[in-house]
């Protein structure tokens, strides 16, 4: 918010607050990461959660030494070496450092925030190239707490309505030079937005494929889901990029407008999941090894959602955080109604939402957990994936095991497992029977760093423990 006639002042401003900020933030890290937190910890008596196996183990013991899992064993059974830590975990349930799929990277409060809540890991799918690159030098230095990145970069046609933040392009030639300079900054993937030409989607791909780059994105505009997978989409990114395959042909060819929210709030609920138009394509994804990252927790705030009460994902959080925040995003309402419309018939379209969701889980389809949010959604999106169909397993493998395979980390991360990194997060409770103890992080470990949760939290600003 500036006052008129001084527009020209943001960028100072913004850069003052940045410098400001990771000044504050660089202190708080350097504490966290001390090497003092790197030494030894035992955890024992704790249920742990085998990612790999997709179970929960009761009585069991974890070692972590020199930023690894040295050792894992029943109960009572690992001698804890000279120097080291023991966390008691009765009651508790040790689960492998969260992944957030569809996280961009905000602030340095906002990374504080994330290692608060256990995200140790996250794919950014949008971030431009001078913060990825300036996050991850300093994530490298021990100056900036923040999970372990993946980042892609969005490319977009240039036109009013590409997507803030893009590389924006003119020609297939400058697309493939932009995919080229992404993988030069040592990136992970590239990002195709809504108002892309079509056309340059497969050459673009093809190239970034022999780069090692991994391709996924919104669907652009007169293009269906279908066929920007053929055109070498890995992943489509937010299920109503899915839900377009069935949409009519007025709302595909302007997908980079409100319709991409409006066509499925309007019509999905009277789409057959039965007929052979989505069983066909559901079939496809599954047969291409296509990755869906749903993010469907944003559709359950904006299809559902009166104003005034909070969202299922921000209750727990209400009271512990910024009063403005509370007032200004947890209890504001969801998306305006399209006239001749109810939020009713919003929410007949969201409930098939979330049965395409167990639809594509079923069928064998790559699922991914992300919030495209600030992360505190997470365990929220992994309930929704529970009430799909899900166990508490599945979901909890889709923010854990499932992106550490999907980014190619799993032979190092993902899962706790003797000879991985540490990355780890103890919660208070038991998710294979409730899924919400995953918001109740005690402790955080994050390369073998071992971090108070109760005080990442209050450094991050939070007053107190989720609800």
């Amino acid at each position: 918010m500036i006052p008129k006639g001084y527009e020209g002042a943001l960028k100072q401003l913004r850069d003052a607050q940045d410098a400001a900020t990771a000044q504050v933030v660089t202190t708080i890290a350097k504490r966290f990461l001390d090497p003092a937190a790197k030494a030894p910890v035992l955890f024992d008596n704790v249920r742990l959660f085998d990612a790999d196996k997709g179970v929960f183990l009761a009585d069991r013991a974890v070692l972590a030494q020199d930023g690894k899992i040295a050792a894992i064993g029943a109960a009572g059974s690992l001698k804890a070496p000279a120097g080291a830590r023991t966390i008691d975990g009765r009651g508790k349930t040790l689960v492998p450092g969260i992944w957030d799929s569809h996280l961009h990277i905000g602030d340095d409060w906002s990374v504080l925030s994330n290692m608060a809540n256990g995200i140790t890991s996250f794919r950014s799918p949008g971030t431009n190239f001078d913060r990825a690159v300036e996050a991850t030098r300093r994530r490298g230095e021990g100056t900036l707490l923040m999970g372990e990145p993946f980042i892609s970069v969005i490319i977009d046609k240039k036109d009013p309505l590409a997507a803030q933040g893009a590389e924006v392009v003119s020609s297939v030639e400058e697309t493939i030079a932009t995919v080229r300079r992404i993988k030069q900054a040592g990136l992970w993937g590239v990002k195709f937005y809504t108002s892309m030409n079509p056309a340059w989607i497969a050459p673009a791909a093809a190239e970034a494929h022999r780069l090692g780059l991994h391709v996924h994105g919104h669907v652009p505009a007169t293009m269906k889901p279908s066929e920007a997978v053929a055109a070498g989409y890995d992943e489509l990114t937010h299920l109503n990029f899915v839900v377009m395959e069935s949409m009519p042909k007025a709302v595909i060819d302007k997908a980079n407008t409100r319709q991409r929210m409006e066509g499925p709030a309007r019509y999905f609920k009277d789409v057959d999941l039965d007929a052979p138009l989505m069983t066909g394509f559901v079939a496809d994804l599954a047969r291409r090894k296509t990755v869906v990252d749903p993010t469907i927790v944003i559709f359950e705030g904006m299809l559902t959602q009166d104003g005034g009460k909070p969202h299922p994902a921000y209750a727990p959080y209400m009271g512990i955080i910024s009063p403005v925040i509370e007032r200004s995003a947890f209890t504001s309402g969801g998306y305006p109604l399209v006239e001749g419309l109810t939020r009713d018939d919003y929410r007949k379209s969201y409930a098939k939402m979330v049965e395409l969701v167990g639809r594509l889980h079923k069928a064998g389809v790559t699922v991914v957990a992300g919030t495209d949010g600030w992360g505190i959604e997470l365990v929220r999106e992994l309930e929704i994936y529970q009430q799909a169909g899900f166990s508490a397993a599945e979901a909890l493998q889709s923010a854990t095991i499932v992106p550490a395979r999907v980014v190619g980390a799993d032979k190092r991360t993902g899962s706790i497992a003797v000879g991985k990194e540490a990355d780890m997060v103890l919660v208070d409770g038991d998710p294979s029977t409730e899924l919400g103890a995953l918001r109740r992080v005690v402790t955080v470990v994050s390369d073998g760093y071992v971090m108070d949760a109760a005080e990442l939290r209050k450094a991050a600003g939070y007053s107190g423990m989720p609800k």
